[in-house]
């Protein structure tokens, strides 16, 4: 979780979603602390249920659809799919975040 979090922080900068990097950084300092804290503040709008959302950034076309902003999507998707599963192994449901990680597995998947 931790370096799924270190993962997204790092990525968002690069394409200046500063506020967004932000919720990163202080989810990771609250999860270095108190997990189900974390995990809890993660399970909000602001990083799933809304399209300005963090998992509503498509860092692909921020960056032009190049191919490392493409990849860089890629790595956004799956540290978001990581911190997800941690959200939910520590009882923290979200269906908009379920139904946004089923689609970036789908992704995956099919290589996009």
């Amino acid at each position: 979780m931790l370096e799924a979090l270190e993962r997204t922080e790092g990525l968002l900068r690069h394409y200046d979603h500063v506020y967004e990097a932000n919720l990163a950084a202080i989810a990771r300092a609250l999860f270095e602390r108190d997990p189900k804290a974390a995990c809890q503040a993660i399970n909000a709008e602001e990083w799933w249920d809304s399209t300005a959302s963090v998992a509503a950034i498509d860092l692909a076309v921020d960056g032009g659809f190049t191919a490392q902003a493409r990849r860089d999507a890629q790595a956004l998707r799956q540290a978001l799919t990581e911190i997800f599963g941690t959200m939910l192994a520590y009882g923290e449901n979200n269906a908009a975040a379920e139904i946004i990680v089923s689609q970036f597995e789908k992704w995956r998947e099919s290589h996009v």
